[in-house]
Formats: structure tokens, sequence, C-alpha cells
């Protein structure tokens, strides 16, 4: 993380008049990582990859490749356009050692598909795999994305805690990734609504990834489908703000999105890019937020969460109520409450609050110490401290950052 000032004045190098006052940037040594599922399928041509890049990719989990050969290709367009991929063809079963060898120093991977969401029963099976893969490249990720609390004990094999322990425990993970899709419309419902057991997936894997020293990926739903007794509509901008911001403010260091692409043979399905390669009207919503989130990346990028709290009448399973941190007097919100997170970076300390609601504004009224400033979209801290009781008006789903120098 740097500091970079800019002082808006005049062109040609013009000395500055003493009254302006230089405003501060905050800036980051690498983007921040986001991830496509189900990302440019095989034989296309570099310009797709170039427009997965430019909606703000980095990392593609890449899927329905056929072979070894197919997959250089792609993955040599891939470094053109600077992305990088998680490989998974058949021969990393079929031929694992010879396969990961080929493919280990290309510098477009990153790592291996493992298992998606494992349940008790594949326990063996996904840890030898692992295993495996690390033996012959210690270097890349062996990519595994657990279930979440919310689904049936049933189907996981065992309780959610124990499930969360013993995945984590047993697997030689090297990042901590979970599947939640949180706005839906339940069958026979005519409103959508947010999954009332989200936030207490994400308490439990942010706690069990700052537990075990490895980065969170969390994922976000940026495709339109129906799954067994419910719909997830097509993600409006605050659907994607409220997922984005809230997955941030837990900590999570890398963003994927399911899906980019509209998958092979689905029906009722609406992706970021359709089948034919077209953009459908998800994609500049996607770009947007993934703008966003790439400006801010001097904060995000190696934050750490210090705290999490909530506020509102009724708070989310598994959270707990605001405890108003220093140096924060005030901080009050209306409507269904907001996400309160404490992050660090570096000599920086950030206090994050998100909108709760994905279809209502939420006034925020804050004061602190004059020494904490609102940090804007372009990572520009603001002129004026918080000495002076201020209101905010957050959009749905959206969020407003506070920051301070710390000794």
């Amino acid at each position: 993380m740097s500091i970079a000032c800019s002082s808006g004045g005049k062109e040609g190098g013009d000395p500055i008049e003493p009254e302006e006052v230089k405003k501060v940037q905050i800036k980051g040594n690498r983007e921040f990582p986001i991830l496509a599922w189900i990302g440019v399928p095989p034989n296309v041509d570099v310009s797709a990859y170039n427009t997965m890049k430019d909606a703000g990719f980095s990392y593609d989990l890449m899927t329905f490749f056929g072979n070894a050969d197919q997959l250089q290709v792609a993955l040599d367009k891939m470094q053109g356009a600077g992305i990088k991929g998680i490989i998974n063809i058949p021969e990393l079963e079929t031929d694992m050692e010879a396969t990961i060898n080929r493919f280990k120093h290309h510098p477009a991977v990153i790592g291996y598909t493992v298992y998606d969401e494992p349940r008790m029963g594949a326990l063996q099976q996904v840890k030898e795999k692992m295993q495996r893969i690390q033996s012959y490249d210690p270097n890349r990720i062996s990519y595994v994305n657990l279930l979440a609390s919310g689904v049936a004990e049933s189907y996981l094999g065992a309780p959610f805690t124990e499930y969360l322990e013993t995945m984590t425990t047993e697997l030689p993970l090297q990042m901590l990734s979970f599947s939640y899709y949180p706005i839906m419309l339940m069958d026979g419902k005519s409103e959508l609504e947010l999954d009332r057991n989200w936030y207490e997936s994400l308490e439990a894997f942010s706690a069990k990834s700052k537990e075990l020293n490895i980065p969170l990926w969390t994922l976000n739903l940026s495709s339109s489908h129906h799954h067994i007794d419910r719909t997830f509509p097509v993600p409006t901008l605050p659907h994607l703000r409220l997922q984005v911001y809230s997955n941030l403010a837990y900590g999570s260091q890398v963003l994927q999105y399911y899906t980019y692409w509209t998958p092979r043979d689905a029906t009722g399905y609406q992706a970021p890019i359709k089948a034919d390669g077209t953009k459908s009207i998800i994609y500049d919503r996607l770009r947007q937020v993934n703008k966003e989130v790439v400006n801010l990346s001097g904060i995000f990028v190696g934050a750490k969460k210090l705290d999490v709290w909530h506020t509102g009448t009724q708070l989310p399973l598994g959270t707990k109520a605001l405890v108003l941190p220093e140096p924060f007097e005030v901080l009050q919100t209306t409507g269904d409450g907001a996400v309160v997170s404490l992050l660090e970076n570096g000599k920086r300390r950030y206090l994050m609050v998100v909108n709760r609601s994905f279809t209502q504004s939420m006034s925020l009224t804050v004061k602190a110490k004059d020494n904490v400033k609102e940090v804007d979209k372009e990572a520009y801290l603001s002129t004026d401290g918080l000495g002076v009781q201020k209101q905010y008006t957050v959009e749905p789903g959206d969020m407003r950052l506070f920051s301070w120098e710390t000794p």
C-alpha cells in the first residue's frame, strides 16, 4: 500500500497556490484478484479473454477443456491478455504427474481444480488428490470449494460445525473457499429474500481462515437460474454490491463469480456472457462493481479483518451487535441495518459500513475524531475529518468507507 497526492494544480507546471489542499489517494502494489467460475470456453478468439480482463477479472476457473493440447492453446491466449487460470482437464486424473509437469511452469497457471462442494463421504478422496497434486507442485493452488451452513446435515454428512472442522483439519488447504448465493426467490413466494444463514457462514469461514492463517476466497452469484426450490434472479447492481462488499467486509482476499459464461446446454440460464459469446445486461453491472473493487485495491489487498458487527433491530443469525470502535463516537443506521467491519492494512485502519438491504437506501450518521476521513470509490481521502457529525445516504447494497492512521 502506498499514498499518492494530487493537488489539482494548473497545467504546465504552474506553482500550487498556498490555499490548495492536496488530495491523498491510497494505492496498492497489485490489483485485487477476481475469479470467474465457468470462464472462457475452449476454441475462442483471444478477444474473449480481453473482454474478461476488461471486466476486472484476473483469474479464470477453466471449465469444459477436453485435453492438454486444447488447454495449452487457451493458456497462451490468457497469458497475452493478462489472465491466469486454475486448470481442470481429464489428464489430471489419468496422468497427473506428466500433466502437472507440463503446465506448472506456464506463467498463466495458478492452480488445479480438485473438488467442488465435497461432502463428508468424499473427504479421503479429496485429501489424497490434494496431497498428490502438492507433491508434484507445492507452489500452486489445489482448489477446493466447500459447502456452507444452511445445507442440510443429511447432505453434508455431519452437522455443519463438524463438517467445517473436519474438512479444514484434514485437508491440506492453501486457501479457504465456500459457496453461498444469498439473494433468492423461493418457489411459491412473490418477493426476493436474503438467506438468513449467509452471514453465519461468513462468520464461520472468516474466523476459520484467520485461525489457519490462509486467505479467504468468497463466491458471488452473477447468473440467474433455478435450483431445486428457488430461483436466483438476474443480479442487479445492488445485488452484486451487497454480496461483494459484505464478502470484503469479512476479509475476503479473492472474489469469485458464479458464473461468467453461460454453461453449455444450460436452459433458463443468464450469465454475464451468453452462450454465443455476446454480453448480457449483467456484464456491464459486473464490470462496474469490479472496477470499484480494483480502484480500492490498496485498501483491500492484504487487509486483515479485526472485527465485524451488525446494526438493525433484527441481527442476522450468528452475528453480534455493534460495539462502537475507537475513534468513533456516533454510528447510527436506519432501515434493515448494516454490516460494520473494522479492517487493518499497514499503518491504516478502515471502518466499512455496508447497507444490508438490496432494495432500500440507508441513512448513516457518523461522528469520530477529526483524523478519521471518508475514502471515496477512487480511494481518495476526504480533506474533511469526521470531527463534526455527518450524515450520508448509502444506496442499496452499497457501502461507505472511513480511514485513519494508527500510531
